[in-house]
């Protein structure tokens, strides 16, 4: 049986962040001894985004050139950010590994739609594990077999109410329920969005320009989307949603949450384009918060 690896280190938002960095640190030194032990990499899924930026940069304090990231791709990424993380890590001098789930797994987005007959909602996000993580967990498996593997995620407790619910008692390593025998470590755990911000300026990084454009970075599509990202998004990219639009014809159903259907929220945009942009302004911080469940 397999040694079973924990950190017992109670979550303190109100720490300084000079001692958040510290405690991360000393998480990161623990499981990197434990990455050396089994031979392989300290992984981090690196998104491109401020959370998944601010791991690869504590991690390398930690492991150097031992670090290795993990883009995973949906195929429906917004256009210019899987060339931003490229640029990224060719900048950070870091090994980029990028999975595809058609390659990888078994299909994209529409594969996965016309099998179940609906799209991804609240009860069942089917595009995180379908696209995401079972690409990622056949992937891995190739090239390390069933050796022991640690996964740096940029989890935050306080980046919205839902995630204080359900990282309230979660320790800083968890068991990787989708890579038997591996962990998923979250240094950034007890963080704030302020943290992120201060940590990333004193380092130099800056964020991908998404995130002031849209409120949003990654996937161009998300069933949680609120309505005004997808206006934004629209805006810059009028036809980007076609064939998702072509999606909801095919099976009947609705592709965003609420009931909505995305040529609903295309044809509310293009009747008044002008208008609702001067409305709905620049991304809001609340908005900025709006993540999906993945």
């Amino acid at each position: 049986m397999r040694e079973i690896f924990k950190i017992d280190k109670a979550i303190d938002i109100e720490l300084s962040l000079p001692e958040k960095i510290e405690r991360s640190l000393e998480i990161l030194d623990l499981v990197y001894a434990k990455c050396q032990e089994q031979e392989v990499p300290m992984f981090v899924n690196f998104s491109g985004g401020k959370d998944s930026s601010a791991c690869l940069l504590l991690a390398r304090e930690i492991a150097g050139d031992k670090v290795e990231c993990i883009f995973m791709s949906t195929l429906m990424e917004l256009p210019g950010t899987v060339e931003f993380v490229k640029q990224e890590a060719e900048r950070l001098k870091v090994t980029l590994h990028i999975t595809d789930p058609i390659r990888d797994y078994m299909g994209d987005f529409s594969w996965w739609v016309r099998h179940y007959g609906y799209f991804p909602s609240f009860g069942y996000n089917f595009c995180n594990s379908r696209l995401k993580i079972r690409a990622s967990r056949r992937y891995l498996r190739k090239i390390h077999g069933l050796k022991t593997m640690f996964r740096l995620n940029g989890v935050r407790q306080q980046e919205s109410s839902r995630r204080k619910k359900m990282y309230k008692e979660s320790p800083f390593v968890v068991p990787d329920g989708d890579l038997s025998g591996s962990y998923i470590v979250y240094p950034i755990l007890e963080w704030t969005g302020d943290n992120i911000k201060e940590y990333l300026s004193i380092n130099n990084f800056e964020v991908h320009k998404q995130y002031s454009a849209f409120g949003v970075s990654g996937c161009a599509y998300c069933p949680f989307y609120q309505k005004d990202i997808y206006f934004r998004i629209l805006n810059a990219y009028p036809d980007i949603y076609d064939e998702l639009i072509k999606l909801e014809d095919e099976i009947g159903k609705p592709a965003v949450s609420g009931n909505l259907y995305l040529k609903d929220i295309k044809a509310e945009f293009l009747a008044n384009p002008e208008g609702i942009m001067e409305r709905i302004g620049a991304p809001s911080e609340k908005i900025k918060r709006c993540k999906a469940l993945c």
